[in-house]
């Protein structure tokens, strides 16, 4: 009888870890919190350091939250896709828990967070370790993961 409970104990619990998936986002190093700490404007040669400025992008499976820890601006919330060098951010909202994420239509809310349209794409120049580095046509961010 034990020899009985014991293999129908190694059938369940062969049954229960098979049934069992581990879910990950496939996002490898970009996931987490990243901190913006420069911002270069290529026309001009323009530099602006970001090390004191509290902006945040905070990537978690296939969301992008946009956070300014300073409470100034509105955060914001938005879909990406990351395939080899392309990140791609679309879908963007005004993130409101209490009444309701409202969809974004003014790119005013996004550019101080170093998004200038509403869906665009970044070229990503380095990612790994600590240090992300994206690029557009218009800007390049530098970021550095916490």
């Amino acid at each position: 009888m034990k020899q009985h409970i014991g293999i129908v104990l190694l059938v369940v619990c062969t049954w229960l870890v098979s049934s069992c998936e581990l879910e990950t986002s496939g996002n490898g190093d970009l996931d987490g919190m990243w901190h913006l700490v420069r911002v270069d404007t290529l026309s001009t040669s323009g530099v602006r350091q970001m090390e004191q400025e509290k902006i945040y992008w905070l990537f978690q499976f296939k969301l992008l939250q946009l956070e300014d820890k300073s409470g100034v601006r509105d955060n914001l919330l938005m879909r990406f896709e990351h395939k080899g060098n392309v990140l791609r951010l679309y879908d963007p909202y005004i993130y409101d828990r209490t009444n309701g994420d409202k969809p974004l239509t003014d790119t005013s809310l996004s550019a101080p967070f170093g998004v200038n349209a509403l869906e665009e794409s970044f070229t990503v120049e380095s990612l790994g370790g600590d240090k992300m580095v994206l690029r557009t046509e218009k800007l390049r961010l530098s970021f550095r993961k916490l």
